[in-house]
């Protein structure tokens, strides 16, 4: 009889293993983690879809528009999640929120209108929000990209807030700042405190804007190579980056980002910068101006396994320390389990 359960034990533990990938109908672009750890994601125009850990697929959404009238048709260019699980959605000039029953409302913005007015959450306007974070208070920060380039000099990023009063402020314009200087946010994070992280994708660094507004370099040595870029790992004081992009920060206040052309997962803990995920073969760095590696598509241990341009929107964490990547290039999202191992989970 014993021999008889281990048999059948095997046989599930195999079904288990075999099991199907669940099935995505179109590429994802952006994710977010729930108080359950559900995979939350933004699929395609206005569809938002909900993985459970046990792997079951549904629609949250098929249409963030449905109850909307007079609005352009929905995009998501990032996603951010409240205490509450309700699920903000960067769109262009506009932020739509999304209960987990379905439910959508136009949260910030005004449809066909792109520009820049700070005040109260009714009158205030964007232009280009790339980047939306939440902090533990509710407060949502967003990195907008603005565009108009009155004086030729190219676009800027302004940061801005929406406090839990509504009311919306600009916390740093880069064109007028001497601290936050940066041609292009590549990503953005936020620690438990409400500090922000900045990805620098042109100075090719990571940056930290405190609370009280001082802006220092976390790792990466800003503008050092405007081209043909190198990965140096190492001490953050002489490491390089490439290209970062997405950041998260783990419980032990490490902060995580995905590097999207060297197909990397790296983090930046105790002063040390180092790959947690990817083994891409690194092109010299004179044959290709922008840097590249060489993408692939495995599963396995972290550091033998293989990406294909992990997406900067978004990588997110769950309450397990797992970490999820969108990986663009496989349109498939990976997990990266707490103990080091890569797996795809749908696709």
């Amino acid at each position: 009889m014993r021999y008889i359960l281990f048999f059948f034990a095997g046989l599930s533990l195999m079904a288990r293993a075999q099991s199907p990938i669940p099935k995505l109908p179109s590429s994802p672009n952006a994710i977010v983690i729930d108080s359950k750890d559900n995979v939350i994601m933004h699929v395609y125009q206005g569809r938002v879809m909900k993985l459970t850990p046990d792997g079951k697929l549904s629609y949250i959404t098929e249409d963030i528009r449905k109850d909307i009238k007079r609005a352009p048709y929905p995009r998501c260019n990032a996603m951010a999640i409240d205490a509450q699980d309700n699920i903000y959605m960067a769109d262009e000039g506009l932020i739509w929120k999304l209960t987990l029953d379905g439910k959508v409302t136009l949260f910030a913005g005004v449809p066909f209108v792109s520009r820049v007015k700070d005040g109260p959450l009714q009158t205030a306007q964007f232009r280009s929000i790339e980047f939306i974070e939440i902090d533990q208070a509710g407060n949502i920060y967003v990195a907008e990209r603005d565009n108009t380039n009155k004086d030729n000099l190219g676009d800027f990023y302004l940061i801005r807030k929406i406090d839990a009063n509504g009311m919306v402020t600009t916390l740093v314009n880069t064109r007028e700042s001497t601290t936050l200087k940066t041609k292009w946010i590549a990503g953005m994070g936020i620690d438990p405190a409400g500090n922000l992280y900045l990805s620098d994708g042109a100075g090719r660094c990571i940056k930290k804007l405190a609370v009280n507004g001082t802006v220092t370099t976390l790792a990466g040595l800003c503008g050092k190579r405007e081209f043909h870029p190198v990965y140096v790992q190492g001490d953050v004081s002489k490491a390089e980056l490439m290209a970062p992009q997405d950041i998260l920060i783990n419980s032990k206040g490490d902060v995580i980002f995905a590097d999207g052309r060297l197909h990397r997962i790296i983090k930046i803990a105790e002063n040390k910068v180092a790959t947690i995920a990817g083994n891409s073969i690194i092109q010299p760095n004179n044959v290709n101006m922008g840097g590249r590696a060489q993408e692939g598509y495995k599963d396995g241990k972290a550091l033998t396994a293989l990406f294909n341009f992990p997406l900067g929107c978004d990588i997110a964490m769950d309450s397990k320390q797992n970490i999820y990547i969108i990986d663009g290039g496989n349109d498939c999202i990976r997990k990266l389990s707490a103990d080091g191992m890569v797996t795809t989970i749908a696709k």
